[in-house]
C-alpha cells in the first residue's frame, strides 16, 4: 500500500510541474502593443509561438508573421521581421509581468525593445 501511494504521489507531483512549466511557455501567448501603437497576437501553432498583427476589427492577419519563436531554457528565441531593415533579424523574449522585454540582434548591434500586454 505504502509503493501506491507513493508512486501515486510521484506521478502527480509530476504533472503538476509539467503543468507549471507548459503555464510558463504559454505565457507570451497574449496580445502585445508596440512602442509604435501595433498590436501584434502572438499564439502557439504546434511548438513555435508566432507573432501576427492585428487589424482595426481586431482579427490577427496570419499572411503576416512579425515573430516566429520557439522556447528553449527559459525564454523564447527566434526571428522577428525589421520593417526598417526589411529582414528577419534574430530575437530573444522574456515576459515579466505586463511587460515582454525583446533584444533584437543584426548581426554585432542588438537594440532591446519592450511591449505592453494589451488590456
Amino acid at each position: 500500500m505504502n509503493h501506491l501511494i507513493t508512486i501515486s504521489f510521484f506521478v502527480l507531483s509530476i504533472n503538476f510541474f509539467a503543468q507549471d512549466k507548459q503555464d510558463e511557455q504559454n505565457e507570451i501567448v497574449a496580445v502585445w502593443i508596440t512602442p509604435d501603437e501595433i498590436k501584434v497576437e502572438i499564439y502557439k501553432e504546434g511548438t513555435r509561438y508566432i507573432g501576427s498583427p492585428i487589424n482595426s476589427e481586431g482579427e490577427r492577419n496570419t499572411e503576416i508573421e512579425v515573430l516566429n519563436l520557439e522556447y528553449k531554457e527559459g525564454k523564447w528565441s527566434g526571428k522577428i521581421f525589421s520593417k526598417k531593415r526589411e529582414r528577419l533579424l534574430d530575437v530573444e523574449c522574456q515576459v515579466e509581468g505586463d511587460k515582454l522585454h525583446l533584444e533584437v540582434t543584426a548581426r554585432f548591434i542588438s537594440a532591446d525593445l519592450q511591449w505592453s500586454r494589451a488590456r
